[in-house]
């Protein structure tokens, strides 16, 4: 009777310790134990009987995986879990939307590159920085740029060339 409860007892922290290690990264340190005892608990089981070991063997084969997705999909909803993993903010149209109405005047005006655009980077104008792309090519750092047009979130530019030589 006391191997039986032996198996049982490590087949039960077996089973813990493995779903354990889906929540607390160990780098498989609580995977190893959970599997040494769960494999040491069906062993006593077998030490016991053939036919609880084979039992043993089973409810084994059966609660670790079905144990492991209700951790799953409970985990969340734990006061531990609402800490570690919040749910996802519910995002506002503003989130969502681009405000190109800020871009938009600045199509036709000349700036300058902040940055190299290869195709994206930061140009200044007016002295406001704004995320541009290169309408083609790439655009060194400093170098004029002219705003052609709005596309999403950025400002399509090209580089310019002064026409006063």
């Amino acid at each position: 009777m006391e191997d039986l409860f032996t198996a049982i007892i490590l087949q039960v922290i077996g089973i813990t310790l493995l779903i354990v290690e889906i929540f607390i990264p160990s780098y498989g340190l609580l995977a190893l134990s959970g599997l040494g005892c769960l494999g040491t608990g069906i062993w006593f089981a077998f030490g016991k009987s053939a036919a609880a070991g084979y039992i043993s063997t089973l409810i084994a084969l059966v609660l670790v995986p079905s144990l492991a997705i209700v951790a799953i999909k409970i985990w969340h909803r734990t006061p531990f879990g609402k800490k570690i993993s919040p749910p996802n903010p519910k995002l506002t149209e503003a989130d969502t939307s681009v405000d190109t109405a800020r871009i938009e005047p600045m199509v036709g005006t000349v700036g300058r590159a902040m940055t190299p655009l290869r195709p994206i980077g930061t140009c200044e104008f007016d002295g406001r920085r704004v995320q541009c792309r290169a309408e083609m090519g790439m655009i060194q750092k400093d170098q004029p740029v002219l705003a052609v047009g709005v596309d999403g979130p950025e400002l399509v530019v090209q580089p310019h060339h002064d026409d006063k030589s």
